[in-house]
């Protein structure tokens, strides 16, 4: 197998083999995943390893029917407030996902949740040639214009844009950033800017762009995402715990985030791998909240805190660079934060929001 990383290394956080850096392409490391039992001690787990050489997940697959790069999978519309809201869910998830939290918020906001095309059950747009870097950004890109079409075609003044989680993010982000006269605030949930690796020893915290791109189109797409089996992608995806407090909670939203296609999977999160939005921050003009979660009390043991990496390590310094950015935290909570402390999340939305002209 050549290197072997712990669970969510590249791929889905620190302890994942699923995407490599290019500083430990050929290290062999201990295919070993520690997790906890009983919430106290640990126990290790050999994962799933298994590749399929006659795979290509960077096509669509035989009779997949594709949707139109652009679009939408599609969008719900909640509520009958005053101040419009739009919703984006985050790497895995569909318009469905934020069902609980728009039901708080219906007499306050017009809300659209939207469905990113490929998640939620709806179709993918065709995959682009496969010496297309995933720099161009695609997908995302696509799904922009989507945002940018429903904007339109439903007249929304001045919506509120809440980001979830990876790519949703990136997305409410981009859209303030690209149209500052027509957005009334930000609010990222659980959001992750960038990449970061929890082990800093194996990877810097910042690794430029340009070379981050480089080693996703030359290494790891084609070493790793182009014939991981699903098998293996479920192994070493995110886990059950990440997603919520609840075991029960976790479980439900861990299977609906595993149920699109892989295809689709790997090119959402190579894009995501393949961009930085922090490098565009400096210039955001628009009062943005960025709430994280508090991930306590899940210990992995040393090395293995790939969550907070990506929702605290990831916007370091970001609010003495602007500060139309301000932070705030969830403590006991998970990617998925308004399932597990509803209450706290509506008192920090409520009061940003109120305190936004």
């Amino acid at each position: 197998m050549g290197e072997l990383v712990n669970r969510h290394s590249w791929a889905l956080g620190d302890r994942s083999i699923q995407l490599r850096t290019v500083a430990i392409v050929c290290a062999a490391l201990s295919v070993v995943v520690t997790v906890p039992e009983n919430g106290h001690c640990q126990q290790t787990c050999r994962r799933i390893l298994i590749q399929d050489s006659t795979l290509n997940n960077f096509v669509d697959p035989p009779g997949y029917r594709t949707g139109t790069l652009g679009e939408l999978g599609n969008y719900k519309k909640v509520g009958s407030g005053p101040q419009p809201m739009i919703l984006i869910p985050g790497l895995g998830f569909g318009a469905d996902v934020f069902d609980e939290f728009m039901s708080r918020w219906g007499d306050k906001y017009t809300m659209y949740a939207v469905t990113l095309a490929g998640f939620g059950g709806t179709p993918a747009p065709p995959s682009p040639a496969t010496n297309v870097s995933f720099g161009e950004q695609t997908w995302t890109n696509g799904a922009m214009r989507g945002l940018e079409k429903l904007i339109a075609q439903e007249g929304i003044k001045k919506p509120i844009l809440v980001g979830h989680w990876a790519t949703g993010t990136q997305l409410a982000l981009r859209l303030a950033l690209a149209h500052p006269e027509n957005a009334r605030a930000v609010i990222i949930l659980s959001g992750s800017s960038r990449f970061v690796m929890a082990d800093t020893a194996r990877m810097p915290l910042r690794v430029p762009l340009d070379k981050r791109i480089a080693a996703i189109d030359r290494h790891m797409a084609p070493s790793w995402y182009a014939t991981v089996t699903r098998e293996t992608w479920d192994d070493n995806n995110f886990l059950p715990i990440d997603y919520a407090i609840s075991p029960v909670r976790g479980l439900r939203l861990w299977r609906e985030a595993a149920e699109p296609p892989i295809h689709v999977w790997v090119r959402y999160l190579c894009e995501f791998y393949a961009q930085d939005i922090t490098l565009d921050l400096a210039r955001l003009t628009i009062p943005t909240l960025i709430v994280k979660p508090g991930h306590d009390p899940v210990d992995l043991g040393p090395g293995q805190k790939y969550m907070d990496a990506w929702t605290h390590l990831s916007w370091q310094g970001i609010p003495e660079m602007n500060p139309k950015i301000q932070m705030a935290m969830i403590p006991d909570s998970r990617v998925c934060l308004w399932f597990d402390q509803p209450e706290k999340l509506d008192a920090v939305v409520g009061e940003f929001l109120r305190s936004v002209k």
